[in-house]
């Protein structure tokens, strides 16, 4: 699922827009733990509820077509923890410096051991990884630094283009490193981060988890800038620009209704 540092507040959101959104399962299940734990409805209620809600979202939909998907998200339904509610995530000026100088400790290496290596997508995956321990760390303090992310999510929210083989050998690197750590289980793909730094002087505060690797980057002083409209940081195109693409046709389209009006 993606990663909301507020549910409660995302999820009264929703309710209030009446949007299924993008991923629609993903928006149910989150409704229903919000039912259960928040408004503490039976399984029966929660049902019922999320039928008007859909039904609201879309006057149309074919709720036969649910049932199967709808009992799933009942029966597991509130689920094993709590509604997130984490206001950031404090990234520390030793974990940005780590970052930051990924590319100097690889020099002082054999080069040949680190045939994966490029900087800025190395920089962003660390940083990457560093968010993702932090913040399951911080949703459950048992966890350890553990990432438990598949690798395609990963270098996603990294914004790092890059083949599945290559991919492997990044973070290959970054393990030959002594970053980060794999499982032992032959069949867990799970990551456990080793650089994190729980108590240090906080350098940035993460409170969305879309495109992080182009947040780090603007951190660094590059040139990306945070959509006015949705709040997604984007690389920047031109000095004018204030929207992401997604919103800027938003936007252009509400002035063109707007014209007409006036």
């Amino acid at each position: 699922m993606n990663i909301v540092l507020n549910e409660s507040e995302y999820v009264e959101g929703i309710l209030r827009d009446h949007q299924l959104g993008p991923k629609p399962t993903e928006t149910l299940v989150r409704v229903a733990r919000y039912y259960s734990t928040v408004d503490m409805m039976k399984k029966s209620d929660v049902r019922a509820e999320l039928e008007k809600f859909m039904l609201r979202c879309d006057p149309s939909i074919n709720l036969v077509k649910w049932q199967d998907t709808l009992d799933r998200i009942i029966q597991a339904a509130p689920g094993k923890y709590p509604m997130v509610d984490i206001e950031s995530v404090p990234i520390t000026e030793k974990e940005i410096a780590l970052c930051d100088g990924l590319s100097k400790d690889t020099k002082r290496r054999d080069l040949s051991m680190y045939k994966s290596f490029s900087d800025k997508p190395m920089r962003r995956l660390l940083f990457t990884l560093i968010c993702l321990a932090k913040y399951s760390d911080l949703v459950n303090s048992k966890n350890g630094g553990w990432v438990n992310r598949t690798d395609k999510e990963i270098f996603k929210l990294a914004n790092v283009v890059t083949p599945v083989k290559r991919q492997s050998l990044m973070l290959n690197d970054l393990r030959e490193m002594g970053h980060i750590k794999f499982s032992r289980k032959v069949d867990n793909v799970n990551i456990n981060v080793q650089c994190l730094d729980p108590g240090g002087a906080v350098a940035l505060e993460i409170r969305d988890f879309r495109n992080l690797g182009y947040q780090y980057m603007r951190h660094c002083g590059e040139a990306y800038i945070e959509c006015e409209q949705c709040g997604l940081v984007i690389k920047q195109r031109n000095n004018s620009q204030k929207y992401c693409p997604d919103c800027a046709i938003d936007v252009n389209r509400q002035r063109s209704i707007d014209r007409r009006k006036s």
